[in-house]
């Protein structure tokens, strides 16, 4: 069986996640996840918990991140439908903070992002039924759970104008009014 495949991005430790994946008249089989591959890279496996989520055409989820001490690593994958995906850098002294990079993700059997704690994230689905799965390397913490608001992105056009937002992401604030508690950390993986 094949192995995994990371790209490096434009923001330091933010990789693109090549899956494994085969297809063949039965369907296909994808793998999203290989220990040894992450080691290779000092990549974070010790994952708390993961995620599904649903999202029908025209909703955006974000930008979403948790404040230290419970900041995460994140593994996203879209299994299901078509997102647009924006990742932005808030760790202060990193090169790239306050940039974005955009992302095409489409399942079953396409590319996942590895997401390092520092960065918010959020999406926008574009087909009528996106499914997104996540793992985090911390559990959920409320009181440490917080984010940008989507439109307020540096340099992100996103796909709707009037998204359907959920209350609590419609209230964050805005990107220059937010003060970062991350630092970077430097580097690559």
């Amino acid at each position: 069986m094949g192995a995994l495949r990371f790209e490096l991005t434009k923001i330091p430790g933010l990789l693109v996640i090549h899956p494994f994946v085969s297809r063949d008249e039965r369907g296909s089989f994808t793998k999203t996840f290989e220990a040894s591959r992450y080691d290779e890279r000092s990549l974070m496996t010790a994952f708390a918990e993961e995620y599904h989520t649903s999202s029908a055409r025209g909703v955006v989820r974000g930008m979403h991140f948790q404040t230290p001490p419970h900041d995460h690593d994140k593994v996203v994958f879209c299994i299901s439908g078509a997102v647009f995906d924006v990742v932005l850098d808030l760790r202060r002294g990193s090169p790239t903070y306050g940039r974005s990079v955009t992302f095409a993700l489409e399942g079953p059997g396409g590319h996942g992002l590895y997401v390092p704690r520092g960065c918010a994230h959020g999406f926008a689905a574009l087909s009528e039924d996106a499914v997104m799965a996540y793992k985090v390397t911390s559990p959920y913490e409320p009181k440490h759970d917080t984010g940008i608001l989507w439109s307020s992105v540096p340099g992100v056009v996103w796909p709707f104008e009037a998204p359907v937002l959920s209350e609590r992401d419609a209230s964050f604030p805005e990107f220059g009014r937010v003060t970062s508690p991350f630092e970077y950390e430097g580097g690559y993986r």
